[in-house]
């Protein structure tokens, strides 16, 4: 099964996200938007694990817990990836709680070395709104009039199975890990 780890977006602030977007994805319709069930910050991607794994990988995330308290994720602006070149991502960047999700991010890193090696890039917290399809002319995004901005509480981080289909990939919960209660 294909798995990764990636901090939920709340069901409440989903709508929310596909509304604020509503402007740009009438205005780029040849872009790949993701769907509301689909947000999420990825953190890390494992990729390919046996099932049988799946108990060793949730007992190498628990690990984290003891140092995994909630923090405040604030968002507003879009960004794209690459920086330089034809984008292939469109997303939200992150304006608050960069640090205490970057540490989290090393810390299960660190926890999930055996199961995938570690990320030759630096961890930039995002969330992809948007995915470029080859060949496709995407200028710099005209946001006069937009406002993309929102944040909420981290609580939890999810190991999430990808299911890869002809619509697009679908997101499964496997397991996951709660902050603690300070």
């Amino acid at each position: 099964m294909r798995v990764f780890t990636a901090v939920p977006i709340p069901e409440a602030l989903q709508e929310d996200i596909i509304l604020s977007t509503a402007v740009l994805r009438g205005r780029y319709s040849k872009l790949k938007w993701v769907s509301q069930q689909a947000l999420h910050i990825t953190l890390n991607f494992l990729g390919e694990i046996e099932e049988e794994t799946v108990p060793q990988v949730l007992s190498a995330m628990e690990a984290v817990r003891p140092a995994f308290n909630s923090f405040d994720l604030e968002f507003r602006g879009l960004g794209v990836f690459p920086r330089r070149g034809p984008a292939r991502v469109v997303y939200v960047e992150p304006q608050r709680g960069i640090q205490q999700c970057q540490k989290l991010q090393q810390a299960l890193a660190r926890q999930l070395a055996v199961y995938a090696p570690p990320e030759r890039k630096k961890f930039r917290p995002h969330l992809t709104i948007a995915r470029v399809k080859p060949h496709t002319d995407w200028p710099e995004p005209e946001t006069e009039g937009i406002d993309i901005a929102f944040g909420f509480t981290v609580q939890r981080v999810v190991l999430y199975k990808s299911i890869l289909k002809p619509d697009g990939a679908h997101y499964e919960e496997v397991g996951a890990v709660t902050a603690r209660v300070t």
